[in-house]
């Protein structure tokens, strides 16, 4: 059963999803297609692990329900980004979203009940710190740019703020409940 906490998880990474998604659509035409497919690439490797670690937790028992969720929002991550650049970086993104999103399914799967937490914000962490990565090289290639943005590419700041981002929702858990069986009554 999902928490609080995991659905501030969840929103985190789509805005900073929505983000990476928004900054590589404004700077398609300054970069090379090697930064597409980087782009492209890691992110779907982020996001679908995160997605496919959290639905293979959450669909316990059931790998192939949470590795084709985990394969399809890879995808669609990969693609999304992709697009913008070139067939290739499309490609790219697709192969690393679907082999990201079957991986973390599988991940999800084994841990056990006691480390679903920590490997929930494990793969968040590297999912996270691929989006502040993919934007603070993205916001390089912007003329005009807002304070708001000079102040994120300050590396001590942004490493500061992804810090106290991971902690406050890392603080913010139990991620998911584990349920207890019914034990019947003793006599």
């Amino acid at each position: 059963m999902m928490t609080i906490g995991l659905a501030f998880l969840v929103s985190v990474l789509l805005i900073y999803f929505t983000s990476v998604l928004v900054s590589s659509f404004l700077v398609r035409k300054q970069v090379t297609m090697m930064h597409g497919m980087l782009f492209a690439m890691s992110s779907a490797m982020g996001i679908g692990l995160f997605a496919g670690t959290l639905f293979g937790i959450l669909f316990q028992g059931q790998l192939l329900v949470s590795t084709v969720i985990g394969i399809s929002i890879g995808l669609v991550t990969g693609a999304s980004i992709g697009f913008y650049y070139s067939f290739l970086a499309l490609l790219e993104g697709v192969l690393s979203g679907v082999m990201a999103g079957m991986m973390g399914a599988m991940l999800g799967e084994m841990v056990k009940p006691a480390d679903w937490d920590k490997a929930i914000m494990t793969m968040f962490t590297i999912a996270l710190s691929i989006s502040f990565l993919i934007i603070y090289e993205t916001s390089i290639y912007r003329k005009s740019q807002p304070k708001w943005i000079r102040f994120y590419q300050h590396p001590f700041i942004s490493s500061l703020m992804f810090i106290l981002i991971c902690l406050f929702l890392y603080s913010q858990k139990p991620f998911i409940l584990k349920s207890i069986p019914f034990l019947p009554p003793h006599h």
